[in-house]
């Protein structure tokens, strides 16, 4: 073998492994192990979920649009006093949350191996899955402040080491929104994991 050949033959392998490594591993998120940025949703967003008569809170889980979105995103749905979706596959879907525009956030409706494969991004690229859990009524009692048309979802690290989400009364606008202050932002304190109530089949996040 020629001396060039020696030095291109590892020169062309190294490459190959840089790009097959880069092709199998998405990109880190912004937020690193949270998998979050932030989400904000509208008050009309929230309350189509929240008139159903059988919900009693809301589920969110922090996912990704797409593999290489490294602001995450968060995707949420009705659900009843037993944790189970309310979900038929028509109307009620999983609602994903895309972007703010003209003062409010088009939801992007997802079945649920849709909102499956959105979630299975997050954890593709080593980092957490969660759940958080909001009952109707405190969400209810944030849109309804002064000001306030929609919330903001960020994550939160517990004292227990579980992720969670903290949702905070906000007023969108144009592209963006501001964090209203008052009143008081609300924390899950029992995220999935760790608490997961009576039946964890109901969460899809889990394997």
């Amino acid at each position: 073998m020629s001396p060039i050949h020696r030095v291109l033959l590892p020169l062309a392998f190294g490459l190959a492994s840089a790009l097959i490594v880069g092709c199998a591993s998405p990109p880190a998120s912004l937020a690193g192990e949270s998998g979050l940025v932030e989400a904000w949703f509208d008050a009309s967003s929230l309350n189509s979920l929240t008139a159903h008569g059988e919900c009693t809170h809301v589920r969110f889980y922090n996912a990704r649009r797409t593999a290489s979105d490294t602001r995450g995103t968060v995707i949420m749905i009705a659900a009843r006093a037993n944790g189970s979706p309310i979900y038929d596959g028509n109307g009620l879907k999983y609602r994903m949350h895309d972007r703010v525009s003209s003062g409010g956030t088009p939801m992007v409706l997802l079945s649920v191996a849709e909102a499956k494969a959105r979630i299975k991004f997050v954890s593709d690229a080593g980092e957490k899955k969660y759940a958080a859990n909001f009952k109707k009524e405190d969400i209810a009692m944030l849109l309804g402040s002064a000001g306030c048309n929609g919330v903001r979802l960020v994550p939160e690290r517990l004292t227990t080491g579980f992720w969670t989400l903290r949702m905070h009364p906000a007023k969108l606008s144009g592209t963006g929104g501001t964090i209203n202050p008052a009143p008081p932002p609300l924390l899950a304190s029992e995220p999935c994991p760790n608490y997961c109530g009576a039946d964890p089949a109901y969460y899809i996040h889990l394997p």
